[in-house]
């Protein structure tokens, strides 16, 4: 709809590497992994998000969703898994559905990757890909999205100091300060609830301490986008099973020994600045 000469090898490259990523992928047949339920789950709303914007005439966004959005999951589950691991069978799945979705845009090559993949007849008579709710896990997702933004933090932290670290320390929210956050991300005006949350007995004698908190934690609320924050509000994760999950995930990231600990107690000063969905990082 909007033709540019300049844009002609940038789509070019887009495309070779959507056919190279399904040729390398197609015939994985190893077990799943944990890491197979966040991606499956991503999937199905990325169908249910093309599929929606397609039924609008949403050309752009179909798109958005259906290449960059399965590419970029894509990235972080072989980050996740590592270079030398085999992937999944279930990744023949998400072939087949990824190429269906792409068939309208880039029909010739989807009918071409269609075939590597046993599919039966044409891509372009093949049944539209159907979201599955059932393989919609809300906690994996939680799960990836708290260790992505946490290995950014490090990230960010570590170029700002620029020194080698010798270990690194995630420090972890108590179980108040997730009280407080479910308080005020379900609360009908974020602004007047921490008046309301200071009421509550074991919050005063907690003093500044708590009233900060619940500050920090609505500024918090207001950054994080809304997949993140209505879920947290019917269900906690369990920050410290995800990390110590991922510890030797951190560890062959950064090079150094990972410590999970929980903020109070921790020895650190820097500690007490954890909150919910966003732990503290000390680097040693």
């Amino acid at each position: 709809f909007d033709w540019r000469n300049e844009l002609v090898l940038s789509t070019k490259k887009q495309i070779e590497r959507f056919y190279n990523t399904v040729m390398e992928l197609k015939d994985a047949s190893g077990e799943p992994h944990e890491i197979d339920r966040w991606l499956m789950s991503r999937l199905q709303a990325h169908i249910a998000k093309t599929t929606e914007a397609l039924d609008k005439f949403q050309t752009r966004q179909a798109l958005q969703e259906s290449y960059f959005g399965i590419e970029s999951d894509l990235k972080w589950y072989r980050r996740r898994v590592g270079k030398d691991a085999v992937g999944s069978r279930e990744l023949h799945e998400l072939c087949s559905a990824w190429t269906r979705l792409l068939a309208p845009f880039i029909p010739f090559t989807s009918e071409h990757l269609w075939k590597e993949l046993g599919g039966e007849g044409l891509v372009s008579f093949a049944a539209w890909p159907v979201a599955d709710s059932s393989r919609t896990d809300v906690q994996a997702e939680l799960a990836e999205e708290l260790l992505a933004r946490t290995v950014e933090d490090i990230e960010s932290i570590l170029k700002l100091i620029q020194m080698k670290p010798q270990a690194i320390t995630i420090a972890l929210a108590p179980a108040w300060k997730q009280q407080v956050f479910a308080t005020i991300a379900s609360a009908a005006d974020r602004n007047t609830v921490v008046r309301e949350i200071m009421k509550d007995e074991g919050m005063r004698k907690r003093g500044k301490a708590a009233t900060d908190a619940a500050k920090q934690i609505t500024t918090l609320i207001h950054r994080l986008p809304p997949y993140v924050v209505e879920p947290l509000t019917k269900e906690s994760i369990d920050e410290k099973a995800v990390f110590d999950a991922a510890k030797g995930f951190l560890e062959a990231e950064f090079g150094v020994t990972v410590h999970i600990a929980e903020a109070e107690g921790s020895g650190h000063a820097k500690a007490a600045t954890a909150l919910p969905f966003k732990p503290a990082i000390v680097i040693e």
